[in-house]
């Protein structure tokens, strides 16, 4: 197979014209999206940008999932997903991010932490993300920024959670190094989400906690645990 890239940008595996077809492959249509709301993911290509998209194609969404490296395995394996569309974008190039907004309902980045962001160059990408969501046409009325944490890997570390309670216990988080991409998001009028989940995965039980903030400031918790069976 080799890499081919469509008018629109999209990623695709082709045959080479050159070799024979094997009688088995055909071409197969794919109904089971048609009509499914779209919608983007900006850092696929990350572990957890690439299981997020994972997550919404078994949702029944059909996926845009941008990537900055095209030859990476994780983008290879988001072509071999059932209605998801790969595209290759740059963070800084505001045509390629209108590219991957193009069509899509909604929006998602994954980002590193939940109340700030890790550096300017990622708040940079954010505001970048936000504005073509705004000018795209029709634009994108939601963009969810989603932070993902992994607990069994922060205990390895003598860490709990990038929560930090207060004196007396509370957990209360103050979003302070989010309030410029807020601002503006109000200014071009782009609901924006900040989701984080806080998950365990082991052999025996799987627990995740997902907490969402909107533009109320209100916080919002959903469990989910799920036990195990043992194997014999």
């Amino acid at each position: 197979f080799e890499l081919a890239t469509s008018e629109d940008g999209g990623l695709t595996e082709e045959w080479d014209p050159y070799l024979p077809r094997p009688p088995s492959m055909k071409q197969l249509v794919q109904d089971r999206f048609a009509g499914a709301e779209q919608v983007a993911v900006f850092n696929a290509n990350t572990p957890e940008g690439s299981t997020m998209v994972r997550v919404l194609s078994e949702k029944g969404l059909r996926v845009v999932a941008a990537v900055r490296v095209y030859t990476s395995r994780q983008t290879k394996k988001l072509i071999k997903l059932d209605g998801v569309t790969v595209k290759v974008a740059d963070w800084s190039d505001e045509s390629s991010l209108l590219k991957v907004a193009e069509g899509c309902t909604r929006a998602f980045m994954v980002t590193k932490y939940w109340e700030r962001f890790d550096s300017p160059l990622e708040e940079q990408t954010a505001t970048n993300i936000l504005r073509a969501c705004a000018q795209v046409k029709p634009p994108i009325k939601h963009l969810v920024l989603a932070t993902f944490e992994d607990t069994l890997d922060l205990r390895a570390r003598g860490r709990k959670s990038q929560l930090v309670p207060t004196r007396d216990g509370r957990i209360y988080p103050r979003f302070d190094g989010m309030y410029g991409i807020d601002r503006m998001a109000k200014k071009w009028r782009v609901q924006i989400t900040h989701m984080m989940t806080s998950y365990l995965d082991e052999e025996d039980q799987k627990k995740s906690l997902i907490l969402i903030r909107g533009e109320n400031g209100r916080v919002l918790v959903q469990p989910y645990f799920q036990e195990m069976k043992k194997k014999d």
